[in-house]
């Protein structure tokens, strides 16, 4: 397959109309309507396997209770919605038990290297939160309350809500308390969120089931999801309503109707309601994602009636409320520098304030933190063996093991990118959702560069990247001859950076 019978197929794809596919001559894999026997018992061992683990760890046998009931709800609720959509139910199916299965390995190695199933600061602060018995906390409780100065609900009140119910049910069927109950809940959330991703996936690709197969598996062997779904975290909340407000946006580029235009806007409603019991300072950024879907819709077609008349009205809006669009400018940038000092707190507590880090990163000016944070980001932990050492917490584990995923994953980001230039050459309309989705990633990642410089807070935007790491496809010969290039290159800047930086602490 040359590049213009794979730019083609693309294009079709992208479209997402079956009927154009069969004019053009694509074979559509339709596959069968639902998972295979072997996924399902695939699924159920490494689900027994974890629970088994997880309960161990809390000395229980109830684990394996919460972990069955969650993952055949899981399924049925995903079978429901995506009927006949084999794609969107394996990976819910192979994330979550993935997920149980970390979460076994995490629990048992916290359990022998410190003594507690839990090693991570945050997952053992939030656990502390959660009631074991009556009185539980009511919803203005978690709200407001504080303990030793600290809010009680660390920031996430919706997190501590939504676990404290689980917990509440739990306890009435007299299940032992532990943090398994936590992070079997937090598995099947991102189980959820591996099905929101290959369906945003299924609007760019249409029924193209090798890419949507990448995808997915791409989604559930991703160290930071894996992280969120083994750990008891609250990032798995808000990566889930993110990626809600990415599948509104690309379903409204890839069809742009009023009932998908309105779909998108409930649902960044819904998200944002609930990115306010979560992370406040993610809401500023669905603004911007907003402003980046109207911009790429304009550009699909540039100027006719109907965008000259919203362009009008736009500039209308705008002039009528500058005075609240300064104040969310405004806004934004006192919780960049909020967050950004947050952060350089945290580092100087931990001792950390001496690091290359801290030296190359956080105390330089914002343009220079971006380019220099981006480059950071892409290879991260350096070097990345970094976390491995006999005193790292579970959660540093999982980071590292992300590091070393997103390492070998890189090569097909920049070739999905490369070729997404050429397809936007060709035809600018299928090319559109593809854009929107690579300037979504790199807006995303400078701003976590720009706040926390948190790895794990890019995970929120993940989905886009393994989208675009989906594009090239690999079956065909000049685009594998293609990637092969990109990755010598690129493994070859991965060494170098290793060498430089053995270098900076031979010469320190």
């Amino acid at each position: 397959m040359n590049f213009e019978q794979q730019y083609r197929r693309l294009n079709a794809s992208s479209l997402a109309l079956p009927r154009y596919r069969n004019n053009i001559g694509l074979a559509e894999e339709t596959g069968a309507d639902r998972c295979s026997t072997a996924d399902l018992v695939f699924t159920g061992l490494l689900v027994l396997i974890g629970a088994a683990m997880q309960g161990f760890a809390h000395k229980t046998t109830d684990a394996a209770i919460p972990a069955i009931f969650f993952l055949f709800a899981g399924y049925a609720l995903v079978t429901f919605v995506f009927s006949g959509k084999p794609d969107e139910q394996r990976v819910f199916l192979l994330s979550y038990a993935i997920c149980i299965f970390a979460g076994g390995l995490a629990q048992l190695y916290s359990l022998v290297a410190f003594g507690d199933p839990q090693s991570t600061s945050d997952a053992t602060s939030f656990l502390q939160i959660i009631p074991n018995s009556r009185p539980y906390y009511t919803w203005w409780e978690i709200n407001h309350l504080s303990v030793d100065g600290y809010p009680l609900s660390r920031g996430a009140p919706l997190a501590i809500a939504i676990w404290q119910g689980v917990y509440r049910i739990c306890s009435s069927l007299g299940l032992d308390y532990g943090a398994y109950i936590g992070v079997i809940v937090n598995a099947l959330v991102i189980g959820l969120l591996g099905c929101i991703t290959v369906r945003t996936a299924r609007e760019v690709f249409g029924d193209d089931s090798w890419r949507l197969r990448r995808v997915g598996i791409l989604f559930a062997f991703c160290g930071l999801f894996i992280l969120f779904g083994a750990v008891l975290l609250r990032d798995c909340f808000t990566t889930f309503f993110n990626a809600l407000v990415l599948w509104g946006l690309v379903r409204w580029l890839c069809r742009p109707t009023p009932s998908n235009l309105f779909i998108a806007l409930v649902l960044t409603g819904v998200s944002a309601l609930a990115m306010m019991y979560l992370r406040l300072s993610s809401i500023v950024l669905f603004g911007f994602f907003w402003f980046l879907a109207f911009t790429c819709w304009f550009l699909e077609k540039r100027f006719n009636a109907t965008r000259l008349i919203i362009i009008f009205l736009g500039l209308c809006i705008l002039v009528l409320a500058s005075q609240h669009l300064m104040s969310y400018i405004r806004i934004s940038r006192d919780l960049q520098t909020q967050s950004l000092e947050h952060y350089a707190d945290i580092l100087m507590d931990t001792s950390e304030s001496d690091s290359l880090g801290m030296a190359l990163l956080v105390r330089q000016p914002l343009p220079v933190r971006l380019v220099l944070g981006t480059a950071a980001r892409m290879i991260f932990p350096l070097p990345l063996w970094a976390y491995f050492h006999s005193e790292a917490a579970d959660y540093h584990l999982i980071k590292g093991y992300h590091g070393i995923y997103q390492v070998f994953i890189m090569p097909l980001v920049l070739a999905g990118m490369f070729l997404i230039l050429k397809i936007f050459r060709k035809d600018r309309k299928a090319a559109i959702p593809l854009i929107f989705l690579a300037i979504y990633l790199i807006m995303s990642v400078e701003a976590v560069i720009a706040t926390s410089l948190e790895q794990r807070h890019i995970a929120q935007f993940m989905p886009a990247l393994l989208i675009l790491a989906a594009v090239p496809d690999t079956t065909d010969v000049q685009t594998r001859m293609l990637v092969r290039r990109i990755a010598i290159g690129w493994f070859a800047v991965v060494v170098l950076a290793h060498v430089a930086w053995i270098m900076i602490k031979v010469v320190a």
